[in-house]
């Protein structure tokens, strides 16, 4: 198994998909390039049912619950009406985060643990 770090912070890098067809698009600020996800990561953006991620910082789990969030939009989102999301972080602030990356959606919640407790009782 390959896993490229970071020199300076021992960190995994994150590498890109782009080919020859997608050159021209790298120059347009809309450009957003496609995520090479490890094996384990397409694993989990693809697993059926709910998906609960661990990990030590730095090991991408943002990164993965982002691209599962827009991957169950675009399969199961389109088949069922009633679909919907749930993000649940420590942090208000990763929950702000992840909703900026995957883009606002009535059909998803960003709640911190704290405030689903809450909700909850």
């Amino acid at each position: 198994k390959e896993v490229l770090l970071d020199i300076f912070g021992n960190v995994p890098l994150k590498v890109y998909d782009v080919n020859f067809n997608t050159i021209n698009e790298i120059t347009k600020e809309s450009w957003t390039p496609q995520l090479h996800l490890t094996d384990e990561e397409r694993d989990i953006v693809e697993a059926d049912g709910t998906v609960l991620v661990l990990g030590r910082s730095g090991t991408g789990k943002t990164v993965t619950i982002t691209q599962r969030l827009e991957f169950d939009r675009q399969t199961e989102a389109a088949q069922d009406p009633s679909f919907t999301q749930l993000f649940v972080a420590r942090s208000m602030r990763l929950c702000r985060y992840v909703e900026g990356a995957v883009g606002e959606d009535n059909r998803t919640s960003f709640l911190t643990y704290a405030r689903l407790l809450n909700d909850i009782e």
